[in-house]
């Protein structure tokens, strides 16, 4: 009896472990999560976490557990993170090729909070801003089966709007078919239902030209939208529309010092810029259109157009580019800074006092990208960041929008802010656009 009694003790006490473990507290990563604000939230601290979790860096994904109390789960990967040396900013590189462009930041703790101005947002194709076909709590509607059975008064054109489809593809998948000849009772292969797409029209477009970018009609997109007043809405209407077209045929493929670019968009011209190397211009979609977006918002705020240089963003193809150890995928981009005085060739990327910023121009630039969400993070020197700061400040930007925005003035390795000083940015900054929503692939 005894001996039964102490065996059981001994399991007992084996799995008084995995309890703990199961009963440790855990969250799940949502959109604008990072390590530095669940740790905040917790009332742990960030190295806690990657202990517990057995994490080797910053990076985390929305839906990932975390657990954030007390775990012994995971041994191997503690002492494996313990050994390991720990990433510093690089303060001596000379060179933009010396640069080790992995992030030693925290950087998911910079990511801008659009929900402060929803006014602001545009159809950026990125989880913030771009409009999704379905809410992910929402539950998914199953269609009956693949095939219909016509009816009487239907036609081709009402049985195609029933299934988020279109006349033409029906008769692609109904060989024989013909769309004035179909009689009740006669079985009809609707095909699998088309993706739903809501986008908002951004400035410039029109119906005509949106139904071209998705591959449909514009008399479909106009059978979706029969509540739309005006044949060219305006700009920030919800527009939906069923295609099994991508959102964006170009893709961001991997992180941006190791990764590579697929049917790059070239940056347009813009009287607000001049391209030193239209070969070397090449980016995704969204990063080309955030660009010239930002340009255009400029020019609405300032009689006078003042022109900037852009260098670099990526090759045609991304992959490595020369002088570069970043710039692989299309979401970097060099920009001169605005300047109080500048040639007619642009502000020149030169060294320059932080009085001869030209403040008004330069914060309106940034801010465009802040407020919409499409910076991942932006290199800009530290000196001339206070300059920025109290600028924005003054224009009434909250104290919480500049602790998420700014890093200054905490300090230049502070690991918080989109806008962060790093090594050899005294004449440009660089921006890094976020990964678009629909690039898979691509990774921050």
């Amino acid at each position: 009896m005894l001996r039964t009694l102490g065996i059981a003790l001994v399991c007992l006490g084996a799995l008084a472990p995995s309890r703990v473990e199961a009963e440790a507290p855990v969250v799940i990563v949502r959109q604008g999560d990072a390590l530095s604000l669940i740790a905040q939230r917790a009332g742990v601290s960030v190295e806690q976490i990657k202990d517990w979790n057995g994490l080797n860096g910053d990076l985390i994904r929305i839906g990932q557990k975390l657990i954030v109390g007390p775990n012994t789960k995971n041994p191997q990967a503690r002492a494996a993170k313990a050994d390991a040396p720990t990433a510093k900013p690089n303060a001596t590189s000379s060179v933009d090729d010396d640069i080790d462009w992995t992030p030693p930041f925290d950087y998911a703790s910079a990511a801008p909070d659009v929900r402060d101005d929803p006014s602001q947002r545009i159809a950026a194709r990125d989880p913030s801003t771009a409009v999704a076909a379905r809410k992910s709590d929402e539950p998914v509607k199953k269609k009956r089966g693949r095939t219909y059975r016509v009816q009487k008064g239907d036609t081709l054109t009402g049985i195609a709007l029933r299934h988020d489809t279109t006349v033409a593809e029906l008769l692609t998948v109904n060989p024989g078919l013909e769309a004035d000849r179909i009689h009740p009772g006669q079985t009809i292969d609707v095909g699998e239902p088309r993706p739903e797409v809501v986008f908002k029209l951004e400035r410039g477009d029109t119906l005509l030209a949106a139904a071209s970018r998705y591959g449909v009609s514009a008399r479909d997109l106009a059978r979706w939208n029969p509540k739309l007043a005006h044949r060219d809405p305006r700009p920030g209407t919800d527009i939906r529309i069923y295609t099994r077209a991508p959102v964006s045929r170009s893709e961001a493929v991997g992180p941006t010092n190791r990764g590579r670019l697929e049917h790059g968009v070239q940056l347009p011209p813009h009287r607000g810029y001049v391209i030193r190397t239209p070969a070397r211009a090449y980016g995704t979609e969204e990063t080309t259109r955030w660009i010239v977006s930002a340009f255009d918002g400029v020019d609405r705020k300032f009689k006078h157009t003042k022109v900037v240089r852009i260098h670099d963003i990526s090759d045609r193809n991304g992959g490595r580019i020369r002088d570069h150890k970043s710039h692989q995928n299309g979401r970097d981009a060099d920009i001169s800074y605005y300047q109080k005085e500048c040639s007619s060739n642009g502000c020149r990327f030169e060294d320059f006092r932080s009085s001869e910023l030209d403040v008004a121009r330069q914060w309106a630039l940034l801010e465009y990208w802040l407020r919409n969400g499409q910076a991942e993070m932006i290199f800009v020197d530290y000196r001339l960041q206070a300059k920025l700061y109290r600028y924005a400040k003054r224009k009434g930007v909250t104290k919480a929008q500049l602790d998420r925005w700014i890093q200054y003035p905490r300090g230049k390795y502070e690991p918080r802010g989109v806008i962060r000083h790093f090594p050899n940015h005294e004449d440009h900054l660089h921006v890094r656009f976020v990964c678009p929503y629909s690039d898979l692939r691509c990774r921050p």
